[in-house]
């Protein structure tokens, strides 16, 4: 097996057909993985940051791609840390679900030369910090794994959940699966949307109109989240330009799923998602809050959910963010880590002490938290993000 580190855009485009291909080949790619993601993600926050892909190849045949690269930052604008990221984190659009694309049959083996690569001949870094893994890919027991005997020297965060389902074959048998309550609440919706003149539910799939519909998506997202947040979605310029220009590959290719609920020619709700393979991933949405009595959020998840089920989807992922009313439809959930690795410098070192220093601040402001109350089931308890726990898992054996 031959590991390469390419270092250029021009090696980074040379990739094209081998990363489709492995796409196809590899069991458990995400959308998030694909070329089209990670090329456009590169073309608009890759300044100031440096390639380091690595490639590994057998017998002349591409059999992995972990596209990372390095960055610098500043402890109090004293110390430089260099670190080394996957490419996709960092910047302000948070994909999931960036494990290392590995062909199958060949797992095990490519991500423990990944792993032994990235500590042994990458050089440079201080830290190696690495978000959405899953807790059990082989890449990321081999990365623990190779860092048994150093424990000290790397931190395994808590993990995100992530709330998906398994579609049935059919919408009546979804809406059986559902709770009494629940299902008796969507069709009194569907109902009650379905009555009124100009209702409808539109899939994008004109390139014509993807510029407009993607304006539209944009608005209703800032108008919900207005006074919310200090940091909606679709603000800085290069998140526009990246998914705007990324609808328009995916709708290419087939993939963009881009839905829209209008009453009268008046858009009232979108959702931005993707499909790969045999699952449709619900990256973003928005509506209008004054049509908040309508719930229109909660009726283009359950019309996406809907067309997912009629084109064959047997999966629909709902990504980061363990929010309540993800709930109201699917309830299976699955989890991501973040794996941190250092050196042993100084730099490192201010940086580990730094993080310390943080966790223990955090562990006293949870403490003094009181639970909230779950309205549906009356119950306490912690939300998502302050529940404790770390995943560990287990050394690969190869």
């Amino acid at each position: 097996m031959l590991i390469e580190c390419l270092t250029t855009i021009e090696q980074f485009d040379s990739l094209l057909e081998q990363w489709r291909e492995l796409e196809k080949a590899s069991p458990d790619t995400s959308i998030f993985m694909t070329w089209d993601w990670q090329r456009l993600w590169w073309k608009h926050y890759g300044t100031g940051r440096e390639l380091r892909i690595l490639l590994a190849k057998e017998e002349g045949k591409t059999i992995g791609i972990f596209p990372l690269y390095q960055e610098t930052h500043w402890l109090r604008g004293l110390w430089r840390v260099r670190k080394l990221r996957q490419i996709g984190a960092g910047g302000d659009t948070a994909p999931d679900d960036l494990n290392p694309m590995l062909l199958d049959g060949s797992r095990d083996s490519v991500a423990k030369a990944f792993a032994d690569h990235i500590i042994d001949e990458i050089a440079g870094w201080d830290l190696l910090d690495l978000v959405d893994l899953q807790p059990d890919a082989p890449f990321t027991k081999a990365l623990i794994c190779a860092y048994k005997n150093r424990p000290s020297m790397l931190n395994v965060g808590e993990p995100s959940s992530i709330t998906y389902g398994k579609l049935p074959a059919t919408w009546d048998e979804f809406l059986a699966n559902l709770g009494y309550h629940r299902r008796a609440a969507l069709r009194r919706l569907r109902r009650k949307f379905e009555q009124q003149t100009g209702s409808t539910f539109i899939v994008w799939a004109d390139p014509s109109e993807i510029d407009a519909a993607f304006e539209r998506l944009a608005s209703l997202h800032r108008l919900r989240w207005e006074g919310r947040t200090d940091h909606p979605s679709f603000n800085s310029p290069q998140y526009l330009g990246f998914h705007r220009e990324l609808m328009h590959a995916l709708l290419a290719l087939g993939r963009l799923r881009l839905a829209e609920l209008q009453i009268g020619g008046r858009s009232i709700a979108m959702l931005y998602g993707y499909r790969l393979g045999n699952t449709f991933y619900y990256f973003q949405s928005g509506f209008d809050p004054s049509m908040a009595a309508w719930s229109p959020g909660e009726l283009v998840v359950g019309y996406s959910i809907q067309q997912a089920i009629e084109e064959g989807c047997e999966i629909f992922d709902m990504l980061k963010g363990d929010y309540h009313h993800k709930r109201h439809y699917l309830r299976l959930t699955r989890n991501t880590v973040w794996v941190r690795a250092y050196r042993r410098r100084p730099t490192a070192a201010l940086y580990r002490l730094k993080a310390w220093l943080t966790s223990v601040s955090l562990g006293i402001r949870r403490k003094g938290k009181r639970p909230y109350s779950d309205q549906r089931d009356g119950t306490d308890k912690l939300p998502s993000s302050h529940q404790s726990g770390k995943v560990m898992p287990s050394c690969l054996t190869v």
